[in-house]
């Protein structure tokens, strides 16, 4: 997608969306530029937060999925975490095993269904997952914190359509390679 041109994110100037030599650069190019900017250094603060629990990438995908649900008050289920994580169950059930063994999480069962169990971190898992972020970049949530709330819903809003569009794009174009 690159013309050979560098368009610092930085630089550009909002109201004509103009490259650090001037060149005007599409609003989408800019704004996939700056996401990939946001997901390497989001990849950078996992990967540190990660190692720091000693944990492999689904395994800490899991405790991260685990500590949202929860704060969402939502129940998970191996089923959850499979479909969130692109996995069989057998391996979202491995996983859970995994994170159980070293007592990050837990199988409870679940009040609304006999035949179901939820999995919910345990107080080791929480606080190993708030230990691994610390000392991390405060900057960076402070820079985070410091966005206007309506300019962050809407980009929620914005990550939110572009998502539904790539999923009904991937979905259409996998049934029709059939």
């Amino acid at each position: 997608m690159r013309t050979g041109r560098r368009y610092a994110a930085g630089s550009c100037r909002l109201e004509g969306l103009m490259g650090e030599d001037g060149v005007h650069v599409p609003a989408g190019v800019l704004l996939l530029e700056s996401v990939n900017r946001l997901r390497v250094a989001e990849t950078m603060l996992q990967n540190r937060a990660r190692a720091r629990m000693g944990l492999k990438a689904n395994d800490f995908q899991t405790v991260q999925f685990l500590a949202a649900r929860e704060a969402g008050g939502f129940p998970a289920r191996a089923a959850d975490l499979a479909e969130a994580l692109g996995v069989s169950s057998a391996a979202a059930t491995m996983t859970i095993d995994r994170l159980a063994a070293r007592d990050f999480a837990v199988r409870e069962p679940d009040p609304d269904d006999r035949r179901s169990r939820i999995v919910r971190l345990t107080p080791d898992g929480q606080r190993s997952l708030v230990e691994a972020y610390e000392g991390l970049p405060a900057a960076v949530q402070e820079l985070l914190d410091a966005v206007p709330a309506a300019e962050a819903q809407r980009i929620a809003e914005l990550a939110a359509a572009v998502q539904q569009v790539v999923d009904r794009t991937a979905t259409h174009t996998s049934t029709s390679a059939q």
